[in-house]
């Protein structure tokens, strides 16, 4: 259990709470510029604000309690199992949140906001698109001493010694939340110039460049990890969501480009690439543990994600050239 800092209104406020909060706030001020740029106004960011911040932490919770209750059978659910009490889900307090959860919620957040404000199509999503980074890496750094985003135990000696490797039991293991708050500063930085770019997107396609990105990053990454978070069954939640997320960005491109009909051979190969890959992946997840090989199984997996990336970037390329927005 986390050391508290302080308690609010009778309740523990641990650091690992503060760095969400202020993961909450670094991906708003990142936000803010585009919103200025685009000549949105103060208003309008104050709303994006007001429904991003409770979307996001309602969804987080939600995503989490969901992946306890629905995906394991009711009777082993942590809640009803170890607690006792479906009721304690309701207890938010206790802690128990998904990042992935509050990722959609900020996105919902943001296209109401969108309706709220009259704002153009797509316009608080792109503004999004800079802010998730951001909050992702102050997120993954503040999980340093958590128990969260630690992976398999060091294997080579000179490695072992690193200051930055944690020790569990006395094992130094892998910081793979350092390897994600990296992803998320490169993340980070691929998304400021792409935003800054003179190129005229469509409303909207700056999220779904950062989610494809992001959604199959991520699948390796959380592949990485052995914290147990929202694992059921062996089945990482976190990883299927992740793919989720870069499927439904490839979804997107693909549907604008059948608008031009010649490319429908096209979209339709780049999916039975995509699938076949997705199917060798979860063969590869299989194999981190089976094959004998962790590096094998592993670049398997590095080795049709980004076959997936190269298949994505087509549509995105089809879909900017033929498609209607």
């Amino acid at each position: 259990m986390e050391q508290e800092l302080t308690q609010i209104f009778g309740q523990p406020l641990t650091r690992y709470g503060l760095g969400c909060a202020l993961a909450m706030v670094a991906g708003l001020a990142l936000c803010f510029p585009r919103v200025i740029r685009k000549k949105l106004g103060y208003e309008t960011f104050i709303r994006l604000a007001v429904c991003v911040i409770p979307l996001a932490w309602l969804m987080a919770r939600v995503f989490y309690v969901a992946a306890d209750l629905i995906v394991a059978p009711i009777e082993s659910s942590f809640y009803v199992n170890t607690i006792g009490s479906l009721t304690a889900a309701l207890y938010f307090w206790d802690g128990g949140y998904s990042l992935m959860g509050a990722l959609v919620g900020a996105i919902l957040g943001a296209v109401i906001a969108e309706k709220w404000t009259g704002a153009g199509k797509g316009q608080l999503r792109d503004a999004l698109a800079l802010g998730l980074p951001a909050a992702i890496l102050v997120e993954r750094l503040c999980e340093r001493g958590t128990g969260l985003g630690l992976g398999r135990t060091v294997d080579w000696a000179w490695l072992a010694q690193a200051p930055w490797c944690p020790r569990v039991e006395g094992e130094p293991v892998y910081p793979v939340y350092l390897l994600e708050a990296a992803s998320a500063l490169v993340l980070l930085a691929v998304m400021a110039v792409l935003s800054l770019g003179r190129k005229q997107r469509r409303g909207g396609d700056l999220l779904r460049i950062f989610l494809f990105v992001f959604g199959l990053s991520q699948v390796l990454l959380e592949s990485f990890r052995q914290d147990g978070h929202m694992v059921k069954h062996f089945v990482h939640i976190s990883q299927v969501i992740a793919i989720l997320l870069a499927l439904a960005a490839m979804v997107r491109w693909s549907l604008e480009t059948l608008s031009h009909v010649g490319h429908k051979a096209a979209v339709t190969v780049g999916w039975v690439i995509t699938l076949a890959c997705i199917g060798v992946i979860i063969w590869a997840e299989f194999g981190v543990d089976r094959w004998g090989n962790q590096l094998l199984a592993y670049g398997v997996m590095a080795a049709c994600l980004a076959v997936i990336a190269v298949v994505g970037a087509d549509f995105h390329i089809m879909a900017n050239q033929y498609g209607e927005d």
